[in-house]
């Protein structure tokens, strides 16, 4: 059929974003274009007529292609925030326990601004997967009066609120131990492992959460 072939080809080309995700949507609007088209040929319309018809009543390529890209940025965002609700979690516990049993006898004592910086970055590390939920359970509610961008856009604030706590957590834990004593991040090698894995993390965070702002923007 090549007017549904042509159509889903030109919607290929204008989606960004994950290829089995991407895929799974033009296999549904191919499908639905293949059934209109049938039902015009079961009417009498000719093969051509029948694509041509199906096509137009499925609606412009560029307007479907927005919801499209709405929907690929919702599917991806979803799939990020979850990442960061189990991520940051484990991360936060499994330091704990290494700096529980971490031999810190050779280091001085903190001063008291750098237990309450420490106290801050808790405080934000905590927040960020708490308002990953709070926005998950949000565009769920939200999806149940509406679709499309509004939610995708809702998802994705979500996202960049979430994953800047954790940045920001981060980087004050980084900062304050490194004006202190840089050493305490390595104090054994599991804390030095798990420093450097939560930055990887949040790294990589950031990065999906930036590429996807532009993609649905």
């Amino acid at each position: 059929m090549n007017a549904i072939e042509a159509y889903i080809g030109d919607l290929d080309a204008r989606l960004r974003g994950p290829s089995a995700a991407k895929a799974d949507l033009l296999t549904e609007a191919r499908d639905g274009l293949v059934d209109a088209a049938d039902a015009y040929l079961a009417g009498g319309v000719d093969e051509a007529e029948a694509e041509r018809r199906a096509v137009a009543d499925f609606g412009p390529a560029e307007l479907i292609a927005r919801d499209y890209q709405a929907e690929l940025g919702l599917r991806r965002d979803i799939r990020v925030l979850w990442e960061l609700i189990a991520g940051v979690p484990l991360l936060i516990l499994a330091w704990d326990l290494a700096r529980a049993f971490a031999d810190w006898s050779r280091l001085g004592a903190s001063p008291s601004w750098y237990h309450r910086a420490i106290g801050v970055a808790d405080t934000l590390a905590a927040l960020s997967p708490a308002v990953a939920v709070a926005g998950l359970l949000a565009a769920r509610l939200l999806s149940r009066r509406t679709a499309g961008p509004p939610v995708a856009r809702a998802v994705s604030w979500t996202l960049a609120a979430a994953v800047g706590l954790n940045l920001v957590a981060v980087v004050t834990y980084g900062g304050a131990t490194g004006l202190l004593e840089p050493a305490r991040m390595l104090v054994s090698v599991p804390c030095a492992v798990l420093s450097g894995t939560w930055i990887l993390f949040s790294m990589r965070l950031t990065v999906a959460a930036r590429n996807f702002g532009r993609t649905t923007a």
